[in-house]
Protein backbone atom coordinates (compact mmCIF):
# COMPACT_ATOMS: atom_id res chain seq x y z
CA UNK A 1 0.00 0.00 0.00
CA UNK A 2 2.94 2.51 0.64
CA UNK A 3 4.33 1.54 -2.85
CA UNK A 4 1.19 2.58 -4.26
CA UNK A 5 1.00 5.70 -2.39
CA UNK A 6 4.31 6.82 -2.97
CA UNK A 7 4.03 5.74 -6.59
CA UNK A 8 1.32 8.00 -6.88
CA UNK A 9 2.97 11.01 -5.37
CA UNK A 10 5.71 10.86 -7.70
CA UNK A 11 3.73 10.42 -10.48
CA UNK A 12 1.61 13.34 -9.37
CA UNK A 13 4.76 15.49 -9.22
CA UNK A 14 6.38 14.78 -12.20
CA UNK A 15 2.69 15.44 -14.12
CA UNK A 16 2.57 18.58 -12.01
CA UNK A 17 6.05 19.49 -12.88
CA UNK A 18 5.77 18.91 -16.58
CA UNK A 19 2.84 21.15 -16.53
CA UNK A 20 4.38 23.86 -14.67
CA UNK A 21 7.43 23.70 -17.04
CA UNK A 22 5.34 23.23 -19.86
CA UNK A 23 3.57 26.68 -18.95
CA UNK A 24 6.27 28.61 -18.78
CA UNK A 25 8.01 27.67 -21.50
CA UNK A 26 4.68 28.52 -23.23
CA UNK A 27 5.07 32.42 -21.31
CA UNK A 28 8.86 32.54 -22.84
CA UNK A 29 7.14 31.58 -26.56
CA UNK A 30 4.37 34.32 -26.12
CA UNK A 31 6.65 37.05 -25.21
CA UNK A 32 9.85 36.50 -26.61
CA UNK A 33 9.29 39.42 -28.87
CA UNK A 34 9.72 41.57 -25.97
CA UNK A 35 13.06 42.17 -24.36
CA UNK A 36 14.40 42.07 -20.90
CA UNK A 37 16.33 40.55 -18.44
CA UNK A 38 16.98 36.62 -19.17
CA UNK A 39 15.56 35.43 -15.75
CA UNK A 40 12.66 37.80 -15.85
CA UNK A 41 11.69 35.43 -19.22
CA UNK A 42 11.34 32.14 -16.91
CA UNK A 43 10.62 33.76 -13.27
CA UNK A 44 8.88 35.83 -11.38
CA UNK A 45 11.96 36.51 -9.03
CA UNK A 46 13.94 38.84 -10.89
CA UNK A 47 10.50 41.19 -10.76
CA UNK A 48 10.20 40.61 -6.64
CA UNK A 49 13.86 41.02 -5.80
CA UNK A 50 13.64 44.28 -8.01
CA UNK A 51 10.07 45.27 -5.78
CA UNK A 52 12.49 44.07 -2.67
CA UNK A 53 15.48 46.54 -3.54
CA UNK A 54 13.54 49.93 -2.89
CA UNK A 55 14.59 50.55 -6.61
CA UNK A 56 12.03 49.81 -8.80
CA UNK A 57 11.49 52.19 -10.83
CA UNK A 58 15.13 52.98 -11.32
CA UNK A 59 15.93 49.52 -12.28
CA UNK A 60 12.82 49.96 -14.58
CA UNK A 61 14.49 52.90 -15.71
CA UNK A 62 17.78 51.08 -16.48
CA UNK A 63 16.40 48.30 -17.92
CA UNK A 64 14.31 50.16 -20.00
CA UNK A 65 17.18 52.08 -21.35
CA UNK A 66 19.73 49.29 -21.70
CA UNK A 67 17.52 46.85 -23.46
CA UNK A 68 15.97 49.50 -25.93
CA UNK A 69 19.11 49.57 -27.45
CA UNK A 70 21.55 51.61 -25.24
CA UNK A 71 22.80 51.61 -21.95
CA UNK A 72 22.99 55.63 -21.19
CA UNK A 73 25.27 56.95 -18.46
CA UNK A 74 24.17 59.50 -16.64
CA UNK A 75 26.68 61.83 -18.78
CA UNK A 76 25.12 60.84 -21.95
CA UNK A 77 21.89 61.69 -21.24
CA UNK A 78 20.54 63.62 -23.48
CA UNK A 79 23.07 63.02 -26.07
CA UNK A 80 21.45 59.45 -27.63
CA UNK A 81 18.18 59.87 -30.02
CA UNK A 82 14.97 58.84 -27.79
CA UNK A 83 13.86 56.43 -30.14
CA UNK A 84 16.72 53.78 -29.12
CA UNK A 85 14.75 53.26 -26.02
CA UNK A 86 12.27 50.23 -26.14
CA UNK A 87 8.98 50.87 -25.15
CA UNK A 88 8.33 47.27 -23.99
CA UNK A 89 9.97 45.79 -21.80
CA UNK A 90 9.59 42.10 -20.31
CA UNK A 91 10.01 42.31 -16.43
CA UNK A 92 8.16 38.55 -15.59
CA UNK A 93 6.92 35.55 -17.57
CA UNK A 94 3.18 37.48 -17.61
CA UNK A 95 4.22 40.91 -17.37
CA UNK A 96 5.22 43.49 -19.64
CA UNK A 97 6.20 47.58 -18.71
CA UNK A 98 4.87 49.81 -21.37
CA UNK A 99 6.69 53.32 -21.49
CA UNK A 100 4.70 55.02 -24.58
CA UNK A 101 2.62 58.22 -22.60
CA UNK A 102 0.15 57.47 -25.69
CA UNK A 103 0.08 53.72 -25.39
CA UNK A 104 -0.79 53.71 -21.82
CA UNK A 105 -3.40 56.61 -22.18
CA UNK A 106 -5.15 54.35 -24.47
CA UNK A 107 -5.16 51.08 -22.04
CA UNK A 108 -6.36 53.27 -19.49
CA UNK A 109 -9.16 55.14 -21.35
CA UNK A 110 -12.44 55.51 -19.79
CA UNK A 111 -14.35 53.52 -22.29
CA UNK A 112 -10.95 50.45 -22.22
CA UNK A 113 -11.47 46.82 -22.48
CA UNK A 114 -8.31 46.46 -20.05
CA UNK A 115 -9.26 45.61 -16.14
CA UNK A 116 -7.09 45.59 -13.43
CA UNK A 117 -5.70 41.99 -12.56
CA UNK A 118 -5.12 40.52 -9.09
CA UNK A 119 -2.45 42.59 -8.29
CA UNK A 120 -4.67 45.01 -6.79
CA UNK A 121 -5.57 43.10 -4.14
CA UNK A 122 -2.42 43.61 -2.31
CA UNK A 123 -3.38 46.81 -1.26
CA UNK A 124 -6.92 46.35 0.61
CA UNK A 125 -6.06 47.61 4.05
CA UNK A 126 -8.73 45.40 5.59
CA UNK A 127 -7.71 41.70 3.58
CA UNK A 128 -11.36 40.46 3.96
CA UNK A 129 -12.82 43.39 2.48
CA UNK A 130 -12.28 45.13 -1.09
CA UNK A 131 -12.06 49.25 -1.27
CA UNK A 132 -12.03 51.74 -4.34
CA UNK A 133 -8.32 51.57 -5.29
CA UNK A 134 -8.05 47.19 -4.24
CA UNK A 135 -11.13 46.29 -5.99
CA UNK A 136 -10.94 44.23 -9.80
CA UNK A 137 -14.54 44.21 -9.93
CA UNK A 138 -15.42 47.23 -12.44
CA UNK A 139 -19.25 47.70 -11.40
CA UNK A 140 -18.08 47.40 -7.63
CA UNK A 141 -15.63 50.11 -8.86
CA UNK A 142 -17.66 52.27 -10.81
CA UNK A 143 -20.28 52.57 -8.23
CA UNK A 144 -18.28 53.18 -5.13
CA UNK A 145 -16.76 56.27 -6.96
CA UNK A 146 -20.12 57.44 -7.93
CA UNK A 147 -19.99 57.39 -3.58
CA UNK A 148 -17.41 58.91 -3.29
CA UNK A 149 -16.33 61.11 -6.03
CA UNK A 150 -18.46 64.14 -4.56
CA UNK A 151 -16.57 64.20 -1.36
CA UNK A 152 -12.95 63.95 -2.83
CA UNK A 153 -14.39 67.20 -5.18
CA UNK A 154 -14.58 69.12 -2.28
CA UNK A 155 -17.96 70.60 -3.12
CA UNK A 156 -19.59 68.61 -0.09
CA UNK A 157 -17.06 70.12 2.42
CA UNK A 158 -17.72 73.11 3.91
CA UNK A 159 -14.71 75.76 4.63
CA UNK A 160 -12.26 73.68 2.52
CA UNK A 161 -9.25 75.96 2.11
CA UNK A 162 -9.99 77.33 5.34
CA UNK A 163 -9.07 73.98 6.93
CA UNK A 164 -6.29 73.51 4.55
CA UNK A 165 -5.12 77.01 5.57
CA UNK A 166 -4.90 75.99 9.47
CA UNK A 167 -2.74 73.16 9.16
CA UNK A 168 -0.61 75.50 6.98
CA UNK A 169 -0.08 78.00 9.75
CA UNK A 170 0.32 75.27 12.13
CA UNK A 171 3.22 74.00 9.82
CA UNK A 172 4.93 77.17 10.12
CA UNK A 173 4.26 77.54 13.34
CA UNK A 174 5.96 74.27 14.16
CA UNK A 175 8.96 75.40 12.48
CA UNK A 176 9.13 78.89 13.89
CA UNK A 177 8.56 77.77 17.20
CA UNK A 178 10.70 74.83 17.37
CA UNK A 179 13.21 74.67 13.80
CA UNK A 180 14.22 78.45 13.00
CA UNK A 181 18.15 78.27 13.04
CA UNK A 182 19.45 81.83 13.68
CA UNK A 183 23.18 83.41 13.86
CA UNK A 184 23.34 82.77 17.31
CA UNK A 185 21.32 79.34 17.36
CA UNK A 186 21.54 75.44 15.20
CA UNK A 187 18.84 73.50 15.14
CA UNK A 188 18.93 70.97 12.11
CA UNK A 189 15.68 69.68 11.57
CA UNK A 190 14.89 66.69 9.36
CA UNK A 191 12.32 68.42 7.34
CA UNK A 192 10.80 64.49 5.81
CA UNK A 193 9.50 63.81 9.07
CA UNK A 194 7.48 66.90 9.50
CA UNK A 195 5.89 66.95 6.40
CA UNK A 196 3.74 63.90 6.81
CA UNK A 197 2.50 65.73 10.16
CA UNK A 198 1.41 68.17 8.05
CA UNK A 199 -0.71 66.19 5.51
CA UNK A 200 -2.16 63.94 8.09
CA UNK A 201 -3.74 66.78 9.44
CA UNK A 202 -5.26 68.07 6.64
CA UNK A 203 -6.71 64.88 5.05
CA UNK A 204 -8.00 63.95 8.80
CA UNK A 205 -9.82 67.55 8.84
CA UNK A 206 -11.19 67.60 5.46
CA UNK A 207 -12.81 63.60 6.56
CA UNK A 208 -13.42 63.51 10.01
CA UNK A 209 -13.98 67.39 10.56
CA UNK A 210 -10.79 67.89 13.14
CA UNK A 211 -7.34 67.08 12.89
CA UNK A 212 -5.32 64.12 14.05
CA UNK A 213 -2.82 66.68 15.94
CA UNK A 214 0.39 65.30 14.26
CA UNK A 215 1.69 69.05 13.76
CA UNK A 216 0.69 70.58 17.58
CA UNK A 217 2.27 67.36 19.30
CA UNK A 218 5.26 67.22 16.76
CA UNK A 219 4.96 63.53 16.99
CA UNK A 220 3.63 60.24 15.16
CA UNK A 221 1.49 59.89 17.87
CA UNK A 222 -0.52 56.90 16.41
CA UNK A 223 2.94 55.55 15.10
CA UNK A 224 0.58 55.06 12.03
CA UNK A 225 3.73 56.17 9.79
CA UNK A 226 5.91 54.16 11.39
CA UNK A 227 3.14 51.01 10.39
CA UNK A 228 3.35 52.37 6.77
CA UNK A 229 7.42 51.67 6.85
CA UNK A 230 6.93 48.54 8.07
CA UNK A 231 3.95 47.26 5.92
CA UNK A 232 3.63 48.94 2.70
CA UNK A 233 6.56 47.14 1.17
CA UNK A 234 5.28 44.04 2.36
CA UNK A 235 2.12 44.68 0.83
CA UNK A 236 3.44 45.71 -2.80
CA UNK A 237 5.83 42.70 -2.40
CA UNK A 238 2.71 39.80 -1.91
CA UNK A 239 0.80 41.54 -4.34
CA UNK A 240 2.94 40.40 -7.40
CA UNK A 241 2.17 36.89 -5.45
CA UNK A 242 -1.80 36.21 -6.63
CA UNK A 243 -1.23 32.55 -5.07
CA UNK A 244 -0.20 34.10 -1.73
CA UNK A 245 -2.88 36.22 -1.61
CA UNK A 246 -5.10 33.50 -2.11
CA UNK A 247 -3.45 32.01 0.72
CA UNK A 248 -3.27 35.18 3.14
CA UNK A 249 -6.74 36.43 2.04
CA UNK A 250 -8.51 33.27 2.46
CA UNK A 251 -11.68 33.11 4.89
CA UNK A 252 -9.87 29.90 6.60
CA UNK A 253 -6.89 32.24 7.37
CA UNK A 254 -8.75 34.41 9.76
CA UNK A 255 -7.77 32.91 12.73
CA UNK A 256 -3.98 32.51 12.06
CA UNK A 257 -3.31 36.00 10.66
CA UNK A 258 -3.55 39.44 13.31
CA UNK A 259 -6.29 41.35 13.18
CA UNK A 260 -5.64 44.70 11.23
CA UNK A 261 -7.49 46.65 14.31
CA UNK A 262 -4.90 45.04 17.00
CA UNK A 263 -1.77 46.50 15.44
CA UNK A 264 -0.58 49.61 16.37
CA UNK A 265 -0.67 52.20 14.07
CA UNK A 266 -3.21 50.93 11.64
CA UNK A 267 -5.64 49.88 14.15
CA UNK A 268 -5.22 53.43 16.01
CA UNK A 269 -6.50 54.86 12.58
CA UNK A 270 -8.93 52.47 12.00
CA UNK A 271 -10.63 52.71 15.54
CA UNK A 272 -10.95 56.28 15.07
CA UNK A 273 -12.20 55.91 11.69
CA UNK A 274 -14.90 53.64 12.55
CA UNK A 275 -16.04 55.67 16.01
CA UNK A 276 -16.63 58.38 13.37
CA UNK A 277 -18.35 56.70 10.91
CA UNK A 278 -20.47 54.97 13.58
CA UNK A 279 -21.32 57.67 15.32
CA UNK A 280 -22.21 59.31 11.99
CA UNK A 281 -24.42 56.74 11.03
CA UNK A 282 -26.63 57.19 13.92
CA UNK A 283 -30.30 57.42 13.67
CA UNK A 284 -30.61 61.29 14.25
CA UNK A 285 -26.98 61.52 13.80
CA UNK A 286 -26.46 65.25 12.88
CA UNK A 287 -25.25 65.85 9.41
CA UNK A 288 -21.44 67.50 9.03
CA UNK A 289 -20.41 68.84 5.72
CA UNK A 290 -17.29 66.88 5.46
CA UNK A 291 -15.92 64.10 3.37
CA UNK A 292 -17.46 61.36 6.21
CA UNK A 293 -20.56 63.35 5.54
CA UNK A 294 -20.63 63.32 1.87
CA UNK A 295 -19.85 59.35 1.79
CA UNK A 296 -23.15 59.05 3.63
CA UNK A 297 -25.12 61.81 1.60
CA UNK A 298 -24.47 59.69 -1.34
CA UNK A 299 -25.52 56.73 -0.41
CA UNK A 300 -22.27 54.69 0.57
CA UNK A 301 -22.44 51.98 3.32
CA UNK A 302 -21.30 51.83 6.85
CA UNK A 303 -19.02 49.00 6.35
CA UNK A 304 -17.88 50.84 2.82
CA UNK A 305 -17.42 54.29 4.60
CA UNK A 306 -15.21 52.56 6.71
CA UNK A 307 -13.07 50.81 4.60
CA UNK A 308 -12.77 54.00 2.52
CA UNK A 309 -12.05 55.98 5.91
CA UNK A 310 -8.84 54.34 5.90
CA UNK A 311 -7.77 54.42 2.26
CA UNK A 312 -8.33 58.19 2.04
CA UNK A 313 -6.17 58.40 5.34
CA UNK A 314 -3.39 56.39 3.69
CA UNK A 315 -3.43 57.40 -0.66
CA UNK A 316 -4.69 61.10 0.92
CA UNK A 317 -1.31 61.95 3.11
CA UNK A 318 1.62 59.57 1.57
CA UNK A 319 1.13 61.01 -2.25
CA UNK A 320 1.21 64.48 -0.90
CA UNK A 321 4.06 64.38 1.46
CA UNK A 322 5.99 62.51 -1.26
CA UNK A 323 5.26 65.59 -3.50
CA UNK A 324 6.13 68.20 -0.93
CA UNK A 325 9.66 66.77 0.49
CA UNK A 326 10.83 65.67 -3.46
CA UNK A 327 9.81 69.49 -4.91
CA UNK A 328 11.21 71.13 -1.42
CA UNK A 329 14.58 69.27 -2.29
CA UNK A 330 14.75 70.15 -6.29
CA UNK A 331 14.50 73.70 -5.38
CA UNK A 332 17.20 73.73 -3.04
CA UNK A 333 19.42 71.85 -5.29
CA UNK A 334 18.62 74.14 -8.53
CA UNK A 335 19.69 77.89 -7.05
CA UNK A 336 18.04 79.63 -10.42
CA UNK A 337 14.71 77.82 -9.79
CA UNK A 338 14.62 78.34 -6.11
CA UNK A 339 15.32 82.20 -6.30
CA UNK A 340 13.15 82.79 -9.36
CA UNK A 341 10.63 81.16 -7.54
CA UNK A 342 11.36 83.10 -4.58
CA UNK A 343 11.29 85.98 -6.72
CA UNK A 344 7.87 85.74 -8.34
CA UNK A 345 6.43 85.55 -4.47
CA UNK A 346 8.25 88.80 -3.43
CA UNK A 347 7.07 90.71 -6.87
CA UNK A 348 3.21 89.44 -5.69
CA UNK A 349 3.50 90.60 -2.33
CA UNK A 350 4.70 94.38 -4.00
CA UNK A 351 2.16 94.50 -5.71
CA UNK A 352 -0.49 93.11 -3.55
CA UNK A 353 -1.82 90.29 -5.01
CA UNK A 354 -1.20 87.94 -2.44
CA UNK A 355 -3.35 86.91 0.18
CA UNK A 356 -1.75 85.88 3.49
CA UNK A 357 -2.19 83.05 3.18
CA UNK A 358 -2.26 82.82 -0.63
CA UNK A 359 -5.47 81.72 -1.93
CA UNK A 360 -5.93 79.28 -4.60
CA UNK A 361 -7.55 81.09 -7.12
CA UNK A 362 -4.16 83.65 -6.86
CA UNK A 363 -1.75 80.30 -6.52
CA UNK A 364 -3.21 79.53 -10.33
CA UNK A 365 -2.33 82.28 -11.63
CA UNK A 366 1.10 82.55 -10.18
CA UNK A 367 3.17 80.79 -13.59
CA UNK A 368 6.50 79.80 -11.98
CA UNK A 369 4.58 77.95 -8.96
CA UNK A 370 2.72 76.23 -11.54
CA UNK A 371 5.58 75.43 -13.05
CA UNK A 372 7.47 73.97 -9.89
CA UNK A 373 4.46 71.71 -9.38
CA UNK A 374 4.34 70.04 -12.28
CA UNK A 375 8.20 69.77 -12.53
CA UNK A 376 8.26 67.97 -9.19
CA UNK A 377 5.54 65.91 -9.79
CA UNK A 378 6.83 64.65 -12.89
CA UNK A 379 10.87 63.76 -12.12
CA UNK A 380 9.59 62.08 -8.72
CA UNK A 381 6.03 60.46 -9.19
CA UNK A 382 4.36 60.56 -5.76
CA UNK A 383 2.91 56.88 -6.68
CA UNK A 384 5.40 55.12 -8.92
CA UNK A 385 3.49 51.57 -8.61
CA UNK A 386 3.41 48.82 -11.56
CA UNK A 387 -0.19 49.93 -11.93
CA UNK A 388 -1.05 46.70 -14.12
CA UNK A 389 -3.92 46.40 -16.30
CA UNK A 390 -4.94 42.62 -18.14
CA UNK A 391 -6.99 41.96 -21.37
CA UNK A 392 -8.85 38.80 -21.54
CA UNK A 393 -8.30 39.09 -25.35
CA UNK A 394 -5.02 39.41 -27.53
CA UNK A 395 -3.70 43.01 -28.33
CA UNK A 396 -1.90 45.38 -29.94
CA UNK A 397 0.23 47.76 -27.76
CA UNK A 398 3.14 50.01 -29.35
CA UNK A 399 2.60 47.86 -32.97
CA UNK A 400 3.60 44.56 -30.54
CA UNK A 401 1.27 41.99 -30.17
CA UNK A 402 0.38 40.91 -26.15
CA UNK A 403 -1.43 37.78 -25.65
CA UNK A 404 -4.67 37.72 -23.45
CA UNK A 405 -3.65 37.39 -19.82
CA UNK A 406 -0.94 39.53 -19.74
CA UNK A 407 0.03 41.80 -17.44
CA UNK A 408 0.55 45.39 -19.01
CA UNK A 409 2.44 47.75 -16.36
CA UNK A 410 4.19 50.93 -16.58
CA UNK A 411 7.17 52.59 -14.89
CA UNK A 412 6.36 56.52 -14.34
CA UNK A 413 9.99 57.49 -13.72
CA UNK A 414 10.66 56.61 -17.76
CA UNK A 415 7.29 58.18 -18.85
CA UNK A 416 7.73 61.36 -17.07
CA UNK A 417 11.68 61.53 -18.83
CA UNK A 418 10.28 60.82 -22.04
CA UNK A 419 12.57 63.75 -24.06
CA UNK A 420 9.85 63.88 -27.42
CA UNK A 421 7.29 65.09 -24.58
CA UNK A 422 9.62 67.00 -22.23
CA UNK A 423 13.09 67.57 -24.16
CA UNK A 424 16.07 66.48 -24.46
CA UNK A 425 17.00 67.58 -20.82
CA UNK A 426 14.24 65.39 -19.06
CA UNK A 427 16.55 64.36 -16.35
CA UNK A 428 16.95 67.93 -15.01
CA UNK A 429 14.68 69.92 -13.31
CA UNK A 430 13.61 72.92 -15.03
CA UNK A 431 10.60 74.79 -13.97
CA UNK A 432 10.98 77.22 -17.32
CA UNK A 433 10.44 74.20 -19.72
CA UNK A 434 6.69 74.81 -18.61
CA UNK A 435 6.98 78.18 -19.50
CA UNK A 436 9.22 78.01 -22.69
CA UNK A 437 6.91 74.76 -24.09
CA UNK A 438 4.83 76.06 -27.77
CA UNK A 439 1.89 75.33 -26.60
CA UNK A 440 1.27 72.41 -28.68
CA UNK A 441 3.60 71.40 -26.72
CA UNK A 442 3.07 72.36 -23.50
CA UNK A 443 -0.83 70.90 -23.59
CA UNK A 444 1.11 67.63 -24.35
CA UNK A 445 3.37 67.86 -21.66
CA UNK A 446 0.46 68.22 -19.33
CA UNK A 447 -1.19 65.64 -20.40
CA UNK A 448 1.34 63.18 -19.64
CA UNK A 449 2.03 64.83 -15.96
CA UNK A 450 -1.28 64.29 -15.31
CA UNK A 451 -0.80 60.70 -15.16
CA UNK A 452 0.67 60.65 -12.33
CA UNK A 453 -3.04 61.26 -11.27
CA UNK A 454 -3.66 58.53 -14.12
CA UNK A 455 -5.80 61.69 -15.65
CA UNK A 456 -8.38 60.73 -18.34
CA UNK A 457 -9.61 57.45 -16.88
CA UNK A 458 -12.16 55.56 -15.50
CA UNK A 459 -9.37 55.32 -12.08
CA UNK A 460 -8.28 58.51 -11.83
CA UNK A 461 -7.67 60.03 -8.77
CA UNK A 462 -10.13 61.10 -6.71
CA UNK A 463 -8.21 62.99 -4.45
CA UNK A 464 -6.46 65.32 -7.62
CA UNK A 465 -8.04 68.39 -6.38
CA UNK A 466 -7.06 68.50 -2.89
CA UNK A 467 -3.79 66.91 -3.71
CA UNK A 468 -3.27 70.49 -6.02
CA UNK A 469 -4.92 72.40 -3.07
CA UNK A 470 -2.34 71.71 -0.86
CA UNK A 471 0.84 72.27 -3.01
CA UNK A 472 -0.38 75.64 -4.79
CA UNK A 473 -0.25 77.22 -0.98
CA UNK A 474 2.38 75.05 0.92
CA UNK A 475 5.22 76.01 -1.37
CA UNK A 476 4.15 79.57 -1.46
CA UNK A 477 3.86 80.09 2.57
CA UNK A 478 7.09 78.27 3.07
CA UNK A 479 9.50 79.80 0.97
CA UNK A 480 7.78 83.53 1.50
CA UNK A 481 9.09 83.00 5.37
CA UNK A 482 12.17 81.02 5.19
CA UNK A 483 14.71 79.99 3.89
CA UNK A 484 15.99 76.60 3.21
CA UNK A 485 19.53 74.90 3.32
CA UNK A 486 20.03 70.98 2.87
CA UNK A 487 23.09 70.46 5.69
CA UNK A 488 24.81 67.39 3.50
CA UNK A 489 23.61 68.54 0.16
CA UNK A 490 26.50 64.74 -0.90
CA UNK A 491 23.87 62.63 0.96
CA UNK A 492 20.32 64.42 1.25
CA UNK A 493 18.04 61.86 2.30
CA UNK A 494 17.45 58.57 2.34
CA UNK A 495 14.93 57.10 0.18
CA UNK A 496 13.33 53.16 0.14
CA UNK A 497 10.54 52.96 -2.91
CA UNK A 498 7.88 50.49 -2.31
CA UNK A 499 5.29 52.29 -5.30
CA UNK A 500 5.43 54.98 -2.49
CA UNK A 501 8.69 56.72 -1.04
CA UNK A 502 9.35 56.00 2.21
CA UNK A 503 11.91 59.54 2.82
CA UNK A 504 14.00 59.82 5.79
CA UNK A 505 16.98 61.68 7.33
CA UNK A 506 16.50 65.15 5.09
CA UNK A 507 18.45 67.05 7.02
CA UNK A 508 17.98 71.02 6.56
CA UNK A 509 18.60 74.84 8.12
CA UNK A 510 15.67 76.65 8.21
CA UNK A 511 16.26 80.52 8.71
CA UNK A 512 13.85 83.45 8.24
CA UNK A 513 14.13 85.38 5.37
CA UNK A 514 14.98 88.52 5.65
CA UNK A 515 12.42 91.04 4.73
CA UNK A 516 12.08 92.81 1.44
CA UNK A 517 11.91 96.16 0.08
Amino acid sequence: MAFTYLTFATAAFAILSVLLIAARIQDYVSLKHIPGPSAARWTDLWMIRAQLSGRMQLILREQDLRYGGKMLLPQQVGMVPHNDAGKLLRIAPKWVVCNDPAEIRKIWGVRTQWQRPDWYRGLRVDPYRDNSFSTIDDQRHETLRSKIAPGYAGKDVDKLQELVDEQVAELINLLESRYLSSKEEFKPVDFASKVPFFTLDVISSLAFGKPFGHLKADADIFRWLEMVEKTVPFMLTVALMPWVLDILQSKRMRSFLPDARNIQGIGTVMHIGHSVVAERYQAHAPVQRDMIGSFIAHGLSQEDCEGESLVQILAGSDTSATAIRSTILFLMTNPLAYHRFQEEIDEAVANGKISSPITNAEAQNFAYLQAVIREGLRLWPPASGLLPKMSKKDEVVCGVSIPAGTHVAWNPWSVMRDREVFGQDAELFRPDRWLDAPEEQGRLMDLTIMMAFKGGSKWECLGKNIAFLELNKIYVELLRRFDFTLIDPTNPWKVWNAAVSIQTDMFVKITRRAARS
